[in-house]
């Protein structure tokens, strides 16, 4: 009879840590499917918002299209007219066309003008083969008008910003001559130097006159 009481006894022990243990299970699965639960809350939402922005770019190409889309008009004996021819133009701005122009207002001695379109060139097209010559050319606006100081660093700025272009021999050579005129001579002795060091063949340092012989 004892034996049948403890025998009771640890099968009611078993079952009641076994029902703790599902208990427990069960709280973890509950944990579990709320925090599935809320993945897929975040992940609708975040569905959502991309939608609604596929949407708002699709409108927003839609009204930037300018399209023929008026209705066609009746002709006075009831047939449809015509719709309006639409003009396309191309509105890409021509490197050599604006380069043309500015040096144009140059040579038309229109020097502020041609300077800021020379300007605007280097805006436009930085890479062009011509950006280095549109740099020289703002250099011999301001050098006409005698403003030296701006000459001289429109000049350096051929050397400094394009050194690899072909105006940098003329460049090195007028800025050394701002230089001298606005009593620097030693940093026009130095850039003439460099003119002759990098590029000894070009006519720009055949201008250079020759060093008198000591006596």
């Amino acid at each position: 009879m004892k034996a049948n009481r403890l025998l009771f006894s640890a099968v009611f022990v078993f079952l009641l840590a076994g029902c703790s243990a599902v208990m427990r299970s069960g709280d973890d699965l509950s944990r579990k499917v709320d925090y599935l639960r809320q993945d897929v809350e975040t992940l609708t939402k975040q569905q959502q918002e991309l939608i609604n922005e596929i949407r708002e770019q699709k409108g927003s190409a839609k009204t930037s299209v300018t399209t023929a889309t008026e209705p066609l008009s009746e002709t006075t004996d009831g047939s449809e007219a015509a719709p309006p021819a639409v003009e396309v133009r191309n509105l890409s701005p021509d490197p050599a066309e604006s380069y043309k122009k500015a040096f144009s207002l140059m040579k038309e001695k229109r020097y502020s003008e041609a300077e800021a379109a020379f300007g605007g060139f280097i805006r436009s097209f930085p890479r062009s083969d011509l950006a280095d010559n549109a740099q020289y050319w703002i250099g011999e606006c301001f050098y006409a008008e005698g403003n030296l100081e701006s000459a001289a660093r429109a000049f350096q700025g051929v050397w400094e910003h394009f050194p690899f272009g072909n105006k940098v021999p003329d460049a090195l050579y007028k800025l050394a001559a701002c230089q001298r005129k606005l009593g620097r001579s030693s940093e026009a002795d130095k850039t003439l130097e460099r003119l002759k060091k990098f590029y000894p063949d070009s006519p720009a340092a055949s201008k250079i006159p020759a060093e008198k012989p000591a006596s």
